[in-house]
Order: structure tokens, then sequence, then C-alpha cells
């Protein structure tokens, strides 16, 4: 009698501790709301793991009374935890799984073409950026690159000036200006660059012979004029450039204006320049043995002006191109009057004098138009 008491004590302890084993199961969905498969699932005590099916429905079986934390994770999706207690009854859930937004950390892409083409090349090459030339401002393009090594200039007035690589010049050294060769230059001393330094890209100066590239007038080297980049898509932009000297009271400003969409382009500038006779540290200079007294200190006739009309435009697409560059360059000034000719002394000093801003005889007046278009198609 005794061993049948304690067996059916033993059948009622098994069926309670049947009674108190629970389910957990529920549902993963994005913030939208939508089922996410293959979401993995993991409780603890018990390390148990399961997967979400294609409705993003899971369960857990055979669970027992205790708390239990509930650990959601998925690739793409952040981590989410809840916990939960299993106390009398099942369990369903739902689980609510955000994107992970990932921000990267700031990238620096830097352009180094210039260091690798100085590597790449056998000729000794310099490659002069735009803000170079802003830094180092001067009264022409080549004024402003005489800071440079081997670089010496010929000075005709205050704004106009010819190239001298490493005392090499006129038609011994090429100057090309968005690929066409640049020949004033070279006709005569009293002839300079017609090229206005705003409106110039990045300049290549090579040192030495180039006459294979540039033909039989690079024996001293060349200066390739670069055009400005072509604006990037989307962008409507401009500057405004001002400038003022003390020594000539030069005032003058450039205003540029750029656009572009998909495809077309446009990139337009302004510069004007007005500059009086140029003033030295001296009352007297001397000209053939001939003491010449200066007003003001003001070397007479020496002022002049200058404008420069441009604009780019054209079509770029992955495989056609085609660009037209449209340029007028005038400029007016003025030669030192005591200077000029054979005889010092015959000059009308009182007519020169009376505006340090006229432009008389002797004088240069240059007009310099261009029109260039650069077409190119790349197959496939």
């Amino acid at each position: 009698m005794k061993k049948i008491f304690i067996a059916l004590f033993c059948v009622l302890a098994a069926l309670q501790l049947q009674a108190q084993v629970f389910q957990l199961s529920g549902v993963v969905l994005d913030a939208n709301k939508q089922p996410l498969k293959e979401a993995k699932l993991s409780i603890s005590p018990g390390l148990r793991s399961v997967v979400s099916d294609a409705n993003g429905r899971f369960v857990f079986a055979d669970l027992v009374s205790a708390n239990y934390e509930l650990l959601s994770s998925l690739a793409g999706y952040n981590d989410v935890s809840m916990n939960i207690n299993l106390g009398s009854s099942n369990r369903t859930v739902q689980l609510i799984m955000h994107i992970t937004s990932h921000q990267l950390k700031e990238v620096a892409v830097l352009d180094n073409h210039i260091d690798l083409k100085k590597k790449e090349e056998a000729l000794n090459v310099e490659i002069i950026r735009p803000d170079f030339i802003q830094r180092h401002l001067g009264g022409s393009l080549m004024k402003s690159l005489e800071r440079l090594p081997g670089i010496k200039t010929i000075g005709i007035g205050s704004g106009q000036s010819k190239p001298l690589i490493r005392g090499l010049g006129f038609n011994r050294v090429v100057v090309v200006d968005r690929g066409v060769k640049h020949e004033g230059q070279q006709w005569g001393a009293d002839h300079g660059l017609e090229i206005d330094q705003f409106a110039a890209g990045e300049v290549e100066l090579i040192k030495g012979a180039a006459s294979f590239v540039y033909g039989s007038d690079a024996i001293g080297g060349a200066i390739d004029v670069k055009p400005p980049r072509i604006p990037p898509l989307n962008t409507l932009g401009g500057s405004v450039d001002l400038i003022g000297k003390t020594n000539n009271d030069l005032y003058g400003t450039s205003v540029n204006l750029f656009g572009r969409n998909n495809h077309w382009f446009f990139d337009s500038r302004i510069t004007y320049q007005n500059y009086a006779d140029y003033r030295v540290p001296t009352d007297t200079v001397y000209v053939y043995d001939y003491a010449v007294t200066l007003s003001k200190n003001q070397l007479r006739n020496t002022a002049g002006r200058e404008t420069g009309l441009h604009f780019n435009t054209g079509y770029v697409s992955d495989h056609f191109r085609s660009v037209f560059y449209l340029s007028n360059i005038f400029s007016k000034s003025g030669f030192f009057a005591n200077a000029h000719g054979l005889e010092p002394r015959r000059v009308d000093e009182l007519l020169h004098d009376a505006d340090s801003r006229d432009i008389l005889l002797p004088r240069q007046q240059v007009n310099h138009f261009k029109i260039i278009n650069h077409s190119e198609y790349h197959f496939k």
C-alpha cells in the first residue's frame, strides 16, 4: 500500500512540472511594419537561438517560468533586446528593428598630378596654379611669374612684358595659349604678351630645349597657358577680384561668372585695369648722359589701360567634348617720352606733365582677338 502512495505522488509531481512549461513566440518587423526574415533571436539564460521565418515569426518552446532577455540581430539593422517575464502563461511579443545608419569619417581627396608629371618628364617642368598668380600678382602675367627661378622679363612699360627663360627670349621661347602658339611677343622688343593673367588656368613652364614638342622656336623653353577648368556639374558661381597699386596709382577689377548644367557650360570674365605714370624714387634720371628732370617723380607718358573680355562655352559628355574660347585683349600704353628715340631733349614736358593718366605719343595700342575651338571624340 505504501508503494502505491509513493507512485501516485511521483505521477502528480511530474504532471505539475509539465504544467509549468511555457512558450515564447513573436514576430520581427521593420520600421514600416514589414516582416523581417532570417533575423537571429537569442534568449538567455539558456543560450538558445532560433531564426525568424519568411513571415518574421519565431517560437521558443519548453521554457520554464523565469525572467528572460530576448535579443534580435540582423545584418543592416540595429540590435533589439527585450526583458520578458514568463510567469503563468505563454507570451507573444513584437520586435521592431530599425536600419543601421553609418556615418563615415571625413575623406580628403588629394591631387598630386603636378608631382607625378615632374617625376615622369625628362624636362625641367614647373606647373603654376592660378592661386600662385593671385598671391604674386604683378603688372602682367610674366611679372607675376618672374618670382620663379630661371624666369626673367623684359619690361615694356608698366603693364607689358615679354618672357626670358634662362636668358633666352624672343623667337627662342614659345608661348602657347589654349593650345595655339602665341607669336605676338616675338615681333619686336616693344611687343609683350597679350594674355590676361586673371583668365589663365594652370601655366606650364618648360626650362630648356623643348623643340621636339613645341617646334624649332622652343630652344630656350616654352610657356604653355592652359584654359580654366570646366565648372562642376549643376553649378552657378562667380568671383570678383580687385587690384590696386600705389607706385602708378593702378586700379582694376576682374569679374568672373560661370555655370553648368548636365552637359552645357559657360565661363565668362571681364578684366579692366587703368594706371597712371610710373613713380620712381628720384626726381632726375639720365638718358644718354642727359639729365632728365621728372615731375612728381613720375616717368612721363608711362600710363596705360587694359581691357580683357573672355567667354568660354561648350558641350561636354562622356565621349564627346567641344569647347569654344573667345577672347579680346585691348591694351593701350605709353612709353617713357624722354627715353624713346635718339633725342631725349626734344620732349614737350609741359604737355606730358599736365595729366599723369594721359597716353600721348610715343605709345603702343594692341587689340588681340581670338576664337579657338577644341573638339574631341573618344571611341568606346
